[in-house]
């Protein structure tokens, strides 16, 4: 149990090194955000996106506020049952920055844990414990731009998801999406409930809509975060079982560099799992996610496609 939870520090946080506050922004997306348009969309992209530039720095200034509050509570220039307060919700939120930065301190993370840090903005909206005139002058545009920072960044999510007009049925139930996913379409038909597959690499949710199960113990299995021993744990599982079918996501090496740019090359120019399947399966049918992401329905050799 011990060596489990230690593992995630030596394996899964190497291929997820990324620096403070990462985006995952290609070159492409920072050049069509700041590159290129009028200064009138540029300003509007960056209102849109300029949330998520600060809202890593929330968790900073709990641990900032955790120190001034913690000299205050030792002083006495407070009352205790105020200093106590902050002091004990900055240190669990200092708690909970550590936890990221250890694994990987992009901004998904940090929105994972939004709601509790947001604790450090409505403190500074809010205003009680700042007493300068200046930032009484400043309060009314800073509320101002936090609603409209966080409307015009959640509108678009929210929009796509509302008006999503593709409806696929799964024997989960229905699935909206905002472009055809064809391969739920198409495994609706081919893959029986209950029936072993291997979706390859990183796609578990397939297995939860498709009714299906992996054939080894992992979720997902991923070059670079996994070891080798585990590698072949995992072909000896899937030849074991005889799988009859793979869903192989083709373009997943294209999303490395930005994703996971702490792979090592090692691990991408060799993948036992990848290999094995390029090896003894073939490809039947190029299906794509609602992402884009391009699959292949892929049978074992030895079998005709479905």
């Amino acid at each position: 149990m011990l060596a489990d939870w230690a593992w995630p520090l030596a394996h899964y946080s190497v291929a997820n090194r990324v620096p403070y506050g990462y985006q995952g922004w290609s070159e492409a997306t920072r050049h069509a955000l700041f590159g290129s348009g009028f200064w009138l969309a540029r300003f509007f992209y960056a209102l849109i996106i300029s949330p998520l530039l600060w809202i890593p720095v929330l968790p900073l200034a709990a641990v900032g506020l955790l120190i001034y509050w913690s000299i205050r509570l030792r002083k006495g220039s407070a009352p205790p049952s105020k200093c106590g307060y902050y002091v004990l919700v900055c240190s669990a939120l200092s708690g909970l920055l550590l936890s990221v930065v250890l694994v990987r301190p992009d901004i998904i993370h940090f929105m994972y844990l939004q709601p509790l840090f947001f604790l450090v903005l409505a403190w500074i909206v809010d205003g009680g414990d700042i007493p300068t005139n200046w930032f009484r002058k400043a309060r009314p545009f800073l509320i101002a731009y936090v609603a409209i920072g966080f409307a015009a960044l959640s509108l678009p999510l929210l929009m796509r998801a509302a008006r999503a007009p593709y409806k696929i049925m799964t024997l989960r139930g229905t699935v909206e999406t905002p472009t055809r996913d064809t391969v739920l379409e198409y495994a609706r038909y081919k893959v029986s409930s209950g029936e072993t597959i291997l979706v390859y690499p990183y796609l578990p949710l397939y297995y939860f809509l498709t009714e299906t199960f992996s054939p080894s113990p992992y979720d997902y299995f991923q070059p670079g975060m996994n070891t080798p021993q585990q590698a072949e744990q995992f072909l000896g599982e899937l030849k074991s079982k005889q799988v009859r079918v793979v869903l192989l996501e083709s373009s997943f090496m294209e999303k490395i560099p930005t994703s996971w740019p702490g792979t090592p090359l090692s691990a991408i120019a060799q993948d036992p799992v990848g290999n094995y399947v390029l090896r003894e399966y073939r490809t039947c049918h190029i299906l794509q996610s609602p992402e884009r992401w391009r699959f292949l329905f892929m049978v074992r050799k030895d079998l005709s496609c479905p």
